[in-house]
């Protein structure tokens, strides 16, 4: 029977008030005083426990702060506030007090009667707050079975009507698992062995542990391993993924594991279902999703659980909390059929890779991008995978049909494009280039040598072929050289587009003739670079202040770290930085009109032993670290580089820069 609020509230406060002079009044080990009562209240016999502060009824004030109401199957408690005000409260007795760990040892009965009502009601011959505790706990065991049943039986409902898995499914795992050519090693030019996918005998010449083959019988891929290296637990796991119908307007995602134990030659297999995603469209067209888990034994109706599978860290890899697997694709025209995915390219997407995939990011993209289905169907794989797992792809203009408008790019780059597979990171770079001479040819030397920043400000004063013949020549006499510090300045192609762009950005601001050929290519960068920097000033203004301080501002709150005797300091004037380039011997000092217009961001890194020395320093343009410097120009020692790293994982991934 549920108790009814409206007529407990009748019984509140108890009939006869307490008197004073009772000596148990003034036992300071208790701190609460209960009395008893038994009422009718709608019809049943109630058990009602008024609860005090002692310190409250030696001041007079006789009103209970806690009314508990108490039948065979509920229990209830009204609180009264301070200000005079109730609420109602569903705790357990010894759960009243929550910062009191064993609330009952605090509580002493009133009289020898209230605590038998207690006892008579239950019919126990026990302690009273432990006959009370016992029936209350009884009673929380059931409602928390009566919940979890009513869980469990809509989960149930949930998946009524699951259809069965493919026919074929465990010959389509096999022959993904990897497949061994078991051996005794021997020393002979030809080997015998078992194919451990077919089980056949076989003899294969040239056989060298790790080594590649095929069976000549069942043509399945083999890696050769001696029957010694195998050991006596050696096993391959692997993850898959079966999209299918329910019929009723939801698709449903099966996530199935697969564990091969080697023992012998041949496997044994363990195969299950372990995870389970639902998704449809809601009555707004919206996007939704239903997770659920096997739970391995735990439940009381089915062992599926609501929800992800709960893993022990976040980002340490969980096999069972894996659902990124190999796509099962023979059935994917019939189940996909009649659906808002009929036409999704998912199977294509994954044929292209052949790799792990997460089909729920996928079919959500799928919706989410209108154009997703096109860059598919005309090859371009990799904007499609950024689309469905990293971006937003805010760089496209979907809106459009014609691919080249799509991408923003011309209608003569597109073959280049598709041929590069190129990713949203690198179309934006492409989309740059418009207008730019030979820019297919920077493209591909670009992402040849990994430079990702810094070319556009050089393509200002020459031409592609240039910056590439003059850098090229550049680093081939420049990469082994060390500085007077012995670190070596330039270690890849990116650090000599840098400080080229560094020099001659510096020319620039010291109205050097940049049409002459004798300023844009100099014979020795690094020694020119050097020169120029010493000549270099910035000229500091009042608007240049404020700008330069207001640009700071926000990394101020936002970009300081410390850790391992290492911090991060937020520069405050143009000055700071100048001292800093003069002190480690850099042109970071140029970067104060930058830093103005918050094209980017200088920070230093400082030692905690000494904070007033410079010791690193560091550029940032929106969530990306640029370069890190030390003096002489020189790269991180590797706890720099570890500092470097903790930082941007802590730091910059969290919080934007407005640069």
């Amino acid at each position: 029977m549920k108790l009814n609020k409206r007529k407990c509230r009748e019984f509140a406060i108890p009939d006869k008030k307490l008197p004073s002079g009772s000596g148990i009044l003034y036992a300071k080990q208790i701190a609460y005083i209960v009395t008893t009562a038994i009422k009718t209240i709608n019809h049943h016999r109630t058990l009602v426990l008024y609860i005090y502060p002692r310190k409250q009824l030696t001041k007079g004030d006789c009103n209970p702060i806690w009314t508990m109401f108490q039948t065979k199957n509920d229990f209830l408690t009204l609180v009264r506030k301070e200000d005079g005000s109730t609420i109602w409260r569903t705790a357990s007795f010894d759960r009243l007090d929550c910062n009191t760990y064993s609330f009952s040892n605090q509580c002493a009965f009133y009289s020898i009667q209230d605590e038998k009502r207690v006892q008579h009601y239950f019919k126990a011959d026990t302690d009273g707050f432990k006959t009370l505790t016992s029936a209350q706990e009884a009673i929380l065991v059931h409602r928390r079975k009566e919940h979890k049943l009513a869980k469990e039986k809509a989960i149930i409902d949930c998946m009524a009507g699951i259809p069965a898995l493919p026919r074929g499914l465990e010959s389509w795992i096999k022959s993904i698992m990897p497949a061994y050519f078991f051996y005794d090693y021997k020393r002979s030019k030809n080997t015998s062995g078992i194919c451990s996918a077919c089980g056949r005998e076989v003899t294969l010449p040239d056989i060298k542990q790790g080594n590649k083959t095929v069976c000549p019988h069942c043509k399945h891929e083999l890696i050769a391993k001696p029957r010694s290296r195998r050991g006596s637990h050696m096993y391959d796991r692997e993850t898959f993924e079966i999209i299918q119908n329910m019929g009723d307007g939801r698709l449903i995602i099966r996530i199935i594991k697969a564990y091969y134990l080697y023992v012998a030659d041949a496997p044994k297999a363990d195969i299950y279902e372990n995870a389970r995603q639902f998704i449809y469209l809601d009555a707004n067209g919206k996007f939704c999703t239903e997770n659920y888990y096997y739970s391995y034994n735990r439940g009381i109706l089915t062992n599926w659980k609501n929800g992800t599978r709960p893993v022990y860290m976040m980002y340490q890899y969980h096999f069972e909390g894996d659902t990124c697997g190999h796509l099962y694709t023979k059935n994917l025209p019939e189940a996909l059929s009649g659906t808002p995915w009929q036409y999704c390219t998912i199977s294509d997407f994954y044929q292209h890779f052949n790799e792990r995939m997460q089909a729920l990011p996928y079919l959500r993209a799928h919706l989410e991008h209108p154009r997703l289905e096109h860059l598919s169907k005309m090859g371009f794989y990799s904007i499609v995978s950024d689309l469905a797992y990293h971006t937003d792809g805010k760089i496209l203009d979907e809106t459009q049909n014609r691919t080249h408008k799509i991408l923003g790019v011309a209608v003569e780059d597109m073959p280049f494009l598709r041929d590069m597979d190129i990713d949203l990171a690198v179309l934006k770079t492409f989309q740059g280039y418009t207008g730019i001479k030979d820019h297919q040819q920077l493209l591909t030397w670009q992402m040849k040598n990994n430079i990702n920043h810094n070319i556009l400000p050089i393509l200002k004063y020459i031409t592609v072929h240039k910056l590439i013949r003059y850098t090229e020549r550049q680093f081939l006499h420049l990469c082994q050289r060390k500085n007077k510090y012995g670190s070596i300045r330039y270690q890849k192609m990116q650090d000599i587009v840098t400080e080229y762009r560094d020099y001659l950005e510096m020319c620039a601001s010291l109205e050097y003739d940049m049409k002459n050929s004798f300023v844009l290519y100099p014979k020795d960068l690094q020694k020119s670079h050097d020169r120029v920097q010493k000549r270099f000033k910035i000229k500091e203004n009042e608007q240049l202040l404020k700008n330069f301080k207001n640009a700071v501002q926000d990394a101020k709150k936002h970009m300081k770290f410390e850790s391992n005797g290492m911090k991060i300091v937020v520069p405050a004037t143009p000055g700071e930085l100048a001292a800093e380039g003069n002190a480690l011997h850099q042109c970071v000092g140029r970067y104060t009109n930058s830093v103005a217009k918050k094209e980017c961001m200088i920070l230093f890194l400082r030692q905690c032993t000494d904070e007033t020395k410079p010791f690193y320093t560091i550029e940032v343009r929106g969530r990306e670290i640029i370069q890190v410097r030390g003096v002489g120009n020189s790269l991180p020692t590797p706890e720099v580089q570890s500092f470097i790293n903790h930082w941007q994982r802590q730091v910059l991934c969290k919080q934007g820069m407005a640069a």
